[in-house]
């Protein structure tokens, strides 16, 4: 309030219509007292829709008139109050940020460095002393000096001369300034900001949502996308419990010969009479059943459908893979009869140990294969096609470990090496180191070979041992 009891008011247009979005705007004033902001549309705006309140948001800023008297005790002026309001990328109005600042001179002492004129003063008399002083030995030595002819004196002129204009020539020497550091007052500017408490309310019937309200619309959004949920886990469930009905149907007629092998004719008899109920029940009770129901209907047909189909499958897949894992035994016993001469450095009691875990395999495989073909084709199978190739988990790992040993470092022969002493034999030498080198090559080249031969069995091993 001011001293004629006027209600202090400002008034300004933030954001125009048709403006940019996503902007701020600053709004600064100079005020000692808290401040009631409010912010509305425009009642003359021709896109307001008619009917909508002209209220957006209202905002008590507080913490003012506090600051103005901290800065008002120091002798310092009001302060600018600084409101920042945002226009967002959803054409909302908010009140961002609000502050107080109040621009305080002080004074500092600091070093400077100034002129001495009185240590100047003493240089320049010291060195005008002692230019005289040299100018008047110069003169002395002048006078002493002994002319012996004309020529000489003609010369000693023009060196005078000479010795005068390179004076003239010479530049004079700057003077050195003297110096010395003094301390000063100086005086600098800097801001004092203050934050400021902005509170909001809102006026009028359209109100935003309080934490109650937020609650009650995050859990009932909740609760719609829970349904929605389980209408499409319905949708998809209906639509496998009918498609696994007419695969039923179609098994039990196109497989007809492989399904009476593994089952019996009340088997077929049931699955076929669960089908039809099925589909009647899916059209009349079913129409309006929820996902529980159906997910516990699906199960129901869907268990005693799936052993037998598993049954028929497994027939073929048991004989394939028996046949296949017979064929990789075969290999194993195949490759430790290689590594006899191949692998020296994997032992007898190792080799031994594979085939000890191969012939193991083979028991087992043969066991339940009896077992199997004594077993009624009508029930669960003795063992499936997928536990065949675990039963060599064991032994892989050990052909793989021992593929990887590497061969034993060959033995390095000693050569002796024989020297001629008499001196007439030095003739032939020549004749004879040719025959000897031609000899050595052909010696060495079958060892290069070899050992080639040898670096590239090693590799062919290792990958035998890795793939069975």
């Amino acid at each position: 309030n001011d001293d004629d009891d006027e209600v202090w008011s400002k008034h300004a247009t933030i954001f125009k219509e048709n403006g940019k979005i996503g902007v701020k705007k600053t709004i600064a004033f100079t005020h000692d007292s808290d401040v009631a902001c409010a912010v509305d549309y425009d009642e003359e705006s021709y896109f307001l829709p008619e009917g909508t309140p002209s209220a957006i948001e209202r905002y008590n800023i507080t913490g003012v008139a506090a600051f103005a008297k901290e800065m008002a005790d120091k002798g310092l002026a009001k302060p600018k109050v600084s409101l920042q309001f945002e226009l967002s990328t959803s054409g909302l109005v908010h009140l961002v940020k609000a502050e107080a600042s109040v621009e305080e001179t002080y004074t500092v002492e600091e070093e400077e460095e100034v002129d001495d004129e009185e240590a100047q003063a003493e240089e320049d008399a010291k060195e005008e002393k002692a230019k005289a002083e040299e100018d008047a030995k110069e003169e002395e030595a002048k006078t002493e000096e002994v002319k012996d002819d004309a020529a000489e004196e003609e010369t000693k002129g023009d060196s005078t001369e000479e010795k005068a204009e390179e004076k003239k020539e010479e530049k004079p020497k700057k003077k050195k300034k003297m110096t010395k550091t003094i301390k000063v007052q100086k005086e600098k500017k800097r801001m004092l900001v203050r934050k400021l408490t902005v509170g909001s309310y809102h006026v009028g019937p359209i109100q935003p949502y309080n934490e109650f309200t937020m609650e009650e619309s995050v859990a009932k959004m909740a609760d719609l996308a829970k349904k929605d949920k389980d209408r499409m886990m319905l949708e998809e469930i209906k639509n496998t419990h009918e498609s696994y009905i007419y695969l039923i149907k179609n098994k039990l007629i196109d497989f007809e010969k492989e399904i009476a092998a593994v089952s019996t004719q009340e088997q077929r008899d049931a699955l076929s009479k669960s089908a039809e109920e099925h589909e009647e029940w899916m059209y009349d009770e079913g129409y309006d059943a929820d996902l529980e129901t159906y997910t516990k209907k699906y199960n129901e047909l869907s268990a005693p459908g799936e052993k037998m189909f598993s049954r028929m499958k497994e027939v073929g897949a048991r004989d394939e893979a028996v046949t296949e894992m017979n064929k990789k035994l075969e290999k194993v016993a195949a490759l430790m009869k290689k590594w006899e001469t191949t692998m020296p450095q994997v032992t007898e009691e190792e080799r031994a140990d594979i085939i000890s875990k191969a012939d193991d395999v083979k028991k087992w495989i043969a066991e339940k294969v009896e077992a199997q073909a004594a077993a009624d084709p009508s029930t669960d199978p003795v063992f499936t096609s997928s536990e065949v190739p675990l039963q060599t988990t064991e032994l892989q790992a050990a052909i793989s470990k021992l593929s990887r040993r590497p061969k034993p470092a060959p033995k390095k022969e000693e050569k002796e090496e024989k020297k001629n002493e008499t001196d007439t034999e030095s003739g032939e030498s020549g004749t004879e180191e040719k025959e000897d080198d031609s000899s050595e090559e052909s010696k060495e080249e079958p060892k290069e070979e070899e050992k080639e031969e040898e670096e590239d069995a090693a590799p062919s091993e290792d990958k035998e041992g890795e793939e069975l």
